[in-house]
Order: structure tokens, then C-alpha cells, then sequence
């Protein structure tokens, strides 16, 4: 069962404002506990000291300097200086962290190829279905652990059959389960990929949610990038309406790195060629948004902003899985982020009966994903044994 997540948001939305009681947990937007969306003053102010130059022309395809390298710094942050050193870095702007998924499904396979995801995800599919590509899954869990065994075996499946393969990693704060690599499990991880010397692995890391891990240090695992071969191409997909709670803004960039200059030179002029072909252009107020804070005087106030939001987020996860667990109700295994999935034997039935009780939420393989992000306390609070009464 496909879900219009974004449509499934805006009927709750609407349905919201008549009935106050409704609980809409679909769409991964950040409300604060007032239900105002974003929860970030800093980005409005920044926002209100642009003048007409910096929102309404049309900007470069790739997003020009400096956005490009305040991109690749953005992410990358204290290890760009080390990755440099033996990677070739690029970078460009996409409309949203979507965008850069589309761009590198569009460009890096053939129709009726196949990519490689984990059999419980977000919906690539509709990503892989737009490109005429299909899904070649391993499994996620073993014994609430990510399993690597399935991750190396099926990948060798695919490599024998395919050239080039597209390989997504969604971390940390998976979608849709809110797990968080270990670094243990991202070293094997890279191993197993290093092993597939005659194929061309495009490593697609989506890391949307970067800025919400509980990791001491999220950005640690991207410091070992540079341990994967010259077959390999990592290309970031980076979400600027995520980390800055714009989402109808569009921010994003693709950000590649490999040991293969070509491999780079490759993805510059494809990436300008797909952006021209598709989106155009980022929109304008997102490049410069992102230049904006890119600025060491004006970042305070949004990592304070920022520290608020991730507070508040890890206060209802905590919460719910609290209470999930005093209620029996079983979850994916969670480490914080912005959803949760209750296990469900049929997805689609659990949702309909959650929907007949004015519960919004987002049918998954497996089971239904809760978007806590979007959800104030006093919501979470009981929704946990309310949800172990109606699905039973």
C-alpha cells in the first residue's frame, strides 16, 4: 500500500483544525509544543534580512559558490580537511534531500535496474518507479540489530547480475524506524562494499536527520569514508529542509566523494545536466539560507534553536517508548529521531482502524510509522495504550 504521505498530512492537517482531538502523525515536520511548524526564530530572522537579489532570481543550476563548498562544509564539518586529503570532493544543490535522491537514481542506473535498500525503508520505491528501476532488498534486523550478514550476502546476489549498483544507507535516525548505526555496524558496513572491487558501487548515504542523532559525535562515521575504494562513489544526499525546519523551501544538495577524479568530473557535469533537465533550479531563498548560516556569527542562535528542537524531540520518543513498552506495544528497535514504527501483521488494516479513530499515521512494510516529531506531549502522552487498544 503506497501512501501520498505529503496528501495523507494536509487531509489530517485540515481535519485538525475542525477537530482539535485528531492526532496527525504523518508527515516528518517538526511542530513545537505550541504547533507552530519549524520551531526555529533564528531561520525567520535570517530570512527577513534578505532582499529581493537574494530570493527571487533565478540561481545557478548547481547552486554556484559559495553554497557548493558551505555545502560540503556544512556536512562534513571537522573531517573535511582529513577527507581532502585523499578524496575528491564535489557538491550540488538539489531541491531538497529529494532531490538529490531522484538526481542520483536518475543518473546512476539504467532502466530495469536494480537498487540495493533494506526491506524496511521510506519510500525510495517511489523514486525507483519514476527512473523504471526496481527494489533488490536485504534484510534490517536481526535480533534488534542492523543485520550486516544479509546486508553482505545480498549485495553479492546483486553484484554478480549488475554492474553498477546503486547501494542506499539511510542513517542516522532512520526512516522509518528511528534506528542508529553503531560504528561497529558502518565499519562492516564499508568492508563488505570494499569487496566488490569489480563492480561500480554508487554508495548513496541519505542522512536527512543528521542534525537529530543522540550520537556523542554524528558525524564521526563520515570520517571514514575515505577507506572505501576507487570503484566506490559516495554521494551524500544532504536536507537543509530538514535540518533547518524549512520543508517547503526545498534546501538540499547531493555531495559526492571518491578516489576516482573521473568518478567526480562524471557526477559535476550529470548532476548540472539532470538539475536543468528536471527542477531547474534550486529555489534561491534556500541557497542563500544556507550561506546565511554558514557564517560563524550567525549560527548561535540557530544551534540553540536547533538544541531546543532536538531536546523536544528525544523528550516524546522517550516518552512513547516508555509507554509502548508498559503497554506491550511492539516497536522496531529505536534510538532516537523523528519516528517510530508499532509492529502491525497487516499494515494497512491497523492503519484503516487507527484512522477510523481520527489516529493519522503512515502504512509500512511491517507495520505503521508514527512521526513523533510532529506530535506535542500532551499528545504522546497515553496515544502509546490507546494505540495497544484499538489495534489489540
Amino acid at each position: 500500500m503506497m501512501i501520498d504521505i505529503l496528501q495523507l498530512s494536509e487531509e489530517a492537517q485540515r481535519k485538525k483544525h475542525i477537530n482539535p482531538k485528531v492526532i496527525n502523525a504523518t508527515a516528518g515536520m517538526y511542530f513545537d509544543e505550541e504547533g507552530r511548524v519549524g520551531g526555529m526564530p533564528s531561520v525567520f530572522k535570517g530570512l527577513k534580512t534578505f532582499n529581493e537579489d537574494q530570493m527571487l532570481p533565478y540561481p545557478a543550476s548547481d547552486g554556484a559558490e559559495p553554497f557548493k563548498s558551505n555545502a560540503i562544509s556544512w556536512v562534513l564539518d571537522l573531517y573535511e580537511e582529513k577527507l581532502r586529503k585523499s578524496l575528491y570532493i564535489a557538491a550540488n544543490a538539489t531541491p531538497g534531500g529529494s532531490g538529490a535522491i531522484a538526481g542520483v537514481f536518475s543518473i546512476y542506473a539504467e532502466p530495469g535496474d536494480k537498487v540495493f535498500i533494506s526491506n524496511i525503508r521510506w519510500q525510495y520505491d517511489r523514486f525507483a518507479q519514476r527512473a523504471r528501476l526496481s527494489i533488490f532488498e536485504h534484510n534490517t534486523f536481526i535480533n534488534d540489530h542492523f543485520d550486516v550478514k544479509s546486508f553482505e550476502t545480498e549485495l553479492e546476489k546483486l553484484c554478480k547480475v549488475q554492474k553498477q549498483v546503486i547501494v542506499v544507507i539511510n542513517d542516522p535516525c532512520h526512516n522509518p524506524t528511528g534506528y542508529t548505526l553503531s560504528m561497529e555496524e558502518w565499519k562492516d558496513i564499508l568492508v563488505a562494499i570494499n569487496k566488490f572491487k569489480d563492480n561500480n558501487i554508487v554508495l548513496m548515504y541519505d542522512l536527512a536527520y543528521l542534525e537529530y542523532s543522540d550520537e556523542k559525535d554524528p558525524r564521526a562515521k563520515l570520517s571514514y569514508l575515505d577507506v572505501l575504494g576507487s570503484h566506490v562513489i559516495t554521494i551524500m544526499t544532504f536536507s537543509g529542509s530538514k535540518t533547518f525546519g524549512i520543508y517547503g523551501l526545498r534546501m538540499g544538495a547531493a555531495i559526492a566523494l571518491s578516489k576516482d577524479e573521473s568518478k567526480i568530473r562524471h557526477f559535476q557535469r550529470a548532476f548540472i545536466d539532470e538539475s536543468r533537465g528536471s527542477w531547474s533550479a534550486t529555489p534561491m531563498v534556500a541557497i542563500e539560507l544556507l550561506n546565511y548560516f554558514s557564517k560563524k556569527e550567525n549560527q548561535k542562535e540557530f544551534l540553540v534553536d536547533l538544541e531546543e528542537m532536538h531536546k523536544q524531540v528525544n523528550a516524546r520518543s522517550s516518552l512513547f517508548k516508555e509507554q509502548a513498552k508498559a503497554a506491550g506495544l511492539k516497536t522496531h528497535p529505536f534510538r532516537s529521531g523523528f519516528y517510530t514504527i508499532v509492529l502491525a501483521d497487516d499494515p494497512e488494516a491497523a492503519f484503516k482502524k487507527l484512522l477510523d479513530q481520527d489516529i493519522y499515521t503512515i502504512p509500512m512494510a511491517g507495520g505503521i510509522r508514527i512521526a513523533l516529531c510532529s506530535l506535542p506531549l500532551h499528545e504522546i502522552d497515553g496515544l502509546a495504550t490507546r494505540i495497544q487498544k484499538i489495534l489489540g
